[in-house]
Order: C-alpha cells, then structure tokens, then sequence
C-alpha cells in the first residue's frame, strides 16, 4: 500500500468519524453538559454548526471556501483539467471534517492542546500527500 492510499484513507476515517458525532450530536441521543449544547441549524448559525468555528472565525471560514471555489473555477478554465475541482472538494470536506473533529475533541479540554496542535501537523502532512498523490495520479 502507497503512502498516498494510506493517507486518503486516514483522511476518509477522519471524515466519518466527524459525521458520525455529528449524526450522534444531531439526534440529541447524549445529554449536552458542554457549553454551548445543541441549538440546531437556523440562518443565524448555519456557518457556525457547519464548520465548527464560532467568534467570526466562521465568515472567515466562509470567505476562504468561496475565494478558493473562484480560484479552482478560473484554474480549470486555464488548466483545461478537471482535477483541481476534486482536490477542491476533497480539501474543503477535509478541512470542515477536522475543525468539526478538533471541537468535539477539545470538549472539557481532556486533551491538552499541544498535543492537538500535534495532530493537526501531522495531519497537515497526511493531508499534502493525499493531495500530491491526487495530483501525481499514484496510488
């Protein structure tokens, strides 16, 4: 196995792992002793709940998913391929996927947060070889 195959299956576990607290967290199946509990999706929220990000960090979250959907739209006219707009799809559920996951993981602060910065590049790394294998067309 390459290592561009082990890193899009890291990446896959981590996806649904994040849904699947997601799924649980959304049917209310646990009881919410963390701030900020449940509040369910409205107009006012819906960038917060998505990305996990709260404070204005979400406008910001929005502003970098939109600027980038541009910047893949005008590289896939200049390029004439297509597989920017995978790469693009991939990185943003990813990303969503592990702002989600590094919430749920920093409820009750249990995990110290270097240890979580850590994580995140570590997976920055399992991240860019997933995108360099994309890219490659290895694996």
């Amino acid at each position: 196995m390459t290592f561009y195959r082990t890193a899009v299956w890291i990446c896959i576990a981590i996806i649904v792992f994040t849904l699947a607290i997601n799924v649980v967290n959304s049917m209310e199946a646990f009881p919410t002793d963390y701030e900020g509990g449940t509040t369910g999706i409205t107009s006012e929220n819906a960038l917060e709940q998505i990305s996990g990000l709260e404070g204005g960090m979400e406008g910001i979250w929005a502003l970098g998913v939109g600027l980038g959907a541009i910047g893949v739209v005008a590289l896939v006219f200049v390029s004439k391929q297509i597989s920017p707009i995978g790469i693009y799809i991939f990185s943003t559920v990813f990303w969503t996927s592990w702002l989600r996951m590094f919430a749920v993981l920093n409820i009750g602060e249990y995990i110290p947060a270097e240890l979580l910065l850590l994580f995140t590049v570590g997976v920055l790394f399992i991240f860019i070889a997933a995108v360099i294998g994309m890219l490659t067309g290895s694996g």
